[in-house]
């Protein structure tokens, strides 16, 4: 029997308009079971339904659900805590919803309906199936206390008696749909945030879009030119359509505008930090977040840290030139600084004005770090900027009030926070109390992971971390004269490494004992996307056969237009006014770099194929392998490499 012969001819029409806000991903079945129920319901908890979950460890659908979540939730910016995700079997056919007590359910069918786009593109939908839900969870929406939206144990009497009794007025209605709007906007935003691809959702395949094929699969029929004889699927399948413009009018403009993110992440992996800044700032200003706040931070933090390296290198600063975990660079070592005069007065004049530019950033990085802990208090990885700002300023009481006073109390003595103590004991002179400290985490270390079970894995990125650790003990053992037990200690990394199978760290040890990069060129012409490189002409794809293959949107920066073009193989490239190349990206798709990396492959193979990269920054959109000597870094997201972008270095 279908949904629809369940429901009275008096409700058949409301609930049709109300089949578009389950066409935009809350419930897809709030016709099939709609029934008031008190805020108390067992059904809003989580515990009704565990019986009924699926076993990411048994079920590879479910395990793709909740490896997407986890990179969702990087973008989770609210004090409550984040809302679990529960798969769960259903002959309900595709749905996703929210329950009260702050979980998300998601069917099965759900995953296969947003999967039947294709493996790549499907990712993407999935993507914002439960960032849609996320919004709802932060914006506390929650409506379906009212409406409860599953498939209910009531007989068809008992339910039509229920739907007839429901006092929908016009306003309800309005509001409804503006909440599920707004949920598309901010769940847009955030899967973008994170490194998925918002223009996925607004493609077209098959010309059909994903609201009326997911309408299709909610009630199993097709909507096609012809209408059938049931009005209530009609009318759902008109309105989807409807939606799906509107949204791609509404949408299409953040999905372009998400874009100045993605730009400031590659003006900051190419070390050009005020580029970087003027694009999160612009980025910022429309859609503020606490990722925006700490991408500023960073863009501060790792120009002091240039500035401080480079005085150390020059015997400005007296101090163990420790490695920050900003960024996982192959050789931190800084380049030599230089003044315009070699006389010490010149030098000690420019050493100074030196530091109070680097000063200058950083407490520009305090400001941003601490805007963000207020505007999202229990994200652990602020905290722990705030106090690599404060040691790089020469403040190691700051920085351990912070860690000591604020994060300890709050997360606990992890492995992130023990590695800032040991460096904050370092500057502060006191070398043996910081030798013990690294000494116990490098133990600690070796007995399990850099990051213990009471640590976020999404704090410090494990490989940074435990590298940090090596890093940081060598230097101090080497600025107090013992090489011999630097050397012992990269021994040691590059021994736990290649016993783990850990490519890149395993390398990186061994580049310190040799004290070279055993590089050899691996790619022999310069990297292009599609044939085309940074500054090339893009011919116009509006007109010719590459119309078929090409979409283009509008990009306004600063009052100037740019145009971002879209193809069909999964490249992307933003132009200037004059047609020339920007941006470029590739962004999904069967592609390969050089014939050397494919999308798709494992992140280890960029290792054995390209060598070490120059150097490796995580952000919240993911993680990026940067190759300055070929001008690109490749995408990183749960391991596999995911596309990739030009650059030009700034060094």
């Amino acid at each position: 029997m279908k949904p629809a012969t369940l429901i009275t001819a008096h409700c058949r029409k409301l609930l049709a308009s109300l089949v578009i806000l389950a066409a935009s991903l809350h419930s897809p079945l709030l016709f099939a079971a709609q029934s008031v129920m008190p805020p108390d319901d067992p059904r809003q908890s989580i515990i009704y339904w565990k019986q009924h979950t699926v076993s990411p460890e048994k079920n590879d659908a479910a395990a793709r659900a909740h490896a997407i979540f986890d990179i969702l939730l990087r973008g989770w910016d609210n004090s409550r805590l984040a809302p679990g995700l529960y798969v769960v079997e259903s002959a309900g056919g595709a749905w996703a919803a929210s329950l009260a007590d702050g979980n998300i359910l998601l069917s099965q069918q759900a995953i296969d309906a947003c999967m039947q786009f294709g493996e790549q593109r499907g990712e993407h939908l999935l993507a914002f199936v439960l960032s849609h839900e996320l919004a709802h969870q932060r914006a506390d929406d929650l409506w379906h206390q009212r409406f409860f939206r599953m498939i209910g144990n009531d007989s068809p009497a008992i339910r039509n008696k229920i739907i007839n009794g429901l006092k929908l007025d016009a306003n309800m209605l309005a509001d409804l749909e503006q909440k599920e709007a707004q949920a598309d906007h901010d769940g847009l935003l955030l899967m973008a945030s994170v490194g998925f691809d918002p223009y996925r959702v607004l493609d077209s395949g098959s010309n059909k879009d994903f609201f009326t094929l997911w309408v299709e699969n909610l009630w199993r029929q097709t909507c096609d030119e012809t209408p059938g004889n049931d009005a209530a699927f009609n009318e759902a399948c008109q309105q989807a359509q409807a939606r799906a413009l509107r949204s791609r009018v509404q949408l299409n403009s953040i999905a372009s505008q998400s874009m100045l993110y993605q730009l400031g992440v590659q003006a900051f992996v190419a070390r050009r930090y005020q580029q970087a800044r003027e694009y999160f700032t612009r980025y910022g200003r429309d859609y503020p977040s606490r990722a925006v706040l700490s991408a500023l931070g960073l863009t501060w933090l790792a120009q002091a840290q240039d500035i401080h390296a480079k005085l150390i290198d020059a015997g400005a600063i007296q101090q163990p030139a420790f490695y920050y975990p900003l960024m996982l660079d192959a050789n931190p070592q800084a380049e030599p600084v230089s003044a315009n005069s070699n006389k010490r007065a010149n030098q000690n004049a420019y050493f100074a004005q030196q530091r109070e530019v680097m000063h200058k950033a950083l407490q520009q990085g305090i400001e941003m770090f601490e805007k963000a802990i207020r505007l999202q208090p229990r994200h652990k990885k602020s905290y722990l900027l705030l106090a690599t700002a404060h040691l790089l300023d020469n403040n190691p009481y700051m920085a351990r009030g912070i860690l000591q006073g604020r994060y300890q109390p709050e997360f606990g003595k992890d492995a992130s926070s023990r590695l800032l103590l040991a460096m904050t004991s370092a500057i502060e002179g006191k070398h043996q109390q910081a030798q013990r400290e690294f000494d116990r985490l490098l133990t600690d270390a070796a007995g399990a992971s850099a990051q213990n079970a009471s640590d976020n894995p999404a704090a410090v990125p494990e490989n940074l971390l435990l590298y940090s650790a090596y890093y940081n003990s060598a230097e101090l053992a080497r600025f107090n004269g013992d090489a011999a037990r630097a050397t012992a200690l990269w021994k040691q990394l590059a021994k736990q490494a290649k016993s783990s199978g850990n490519s890149l760290l395993f390398r990186m040890a061994l580049s310190q004992l040799t004290q070279q990069q055993a590089n050899t060129p691996a790619i022999t012409n310069a990297p292009t996307i599609q044939g085309k490189r940074l500054g090339d002409h893009l011919d116009e794809p509006a007109t010719g056969a590459a119309s078929k293959t090409a979409r283009v949107d509008e990009l306004w920066i600063d009052g100037e237009q740019y145009q971002v073009v879209r193809a069909s193989n999964g490249s992307r490239y933003i132009t200037d006014a004059n047609g020339n190349i920007v941006s470029a990206v590739q962004q999904s798709g069967d592609a390969s770099l050089a014939a050397l990396i494919h999308t798709g492959d494992r992140a280890d193979r960029a290792f054995k194929t390209l060598g070490l990269p120059d150097h490796r920054v995580d952000m919240q959109s993911g993680e990026y392998l940067a190759y300055d000597r070929y001008g690109v870094a490749l995408h990183i997201l749960n391991d596999r490499v995911k596309g990739w972008f030009l650059y030009h270095s700034a060094d």
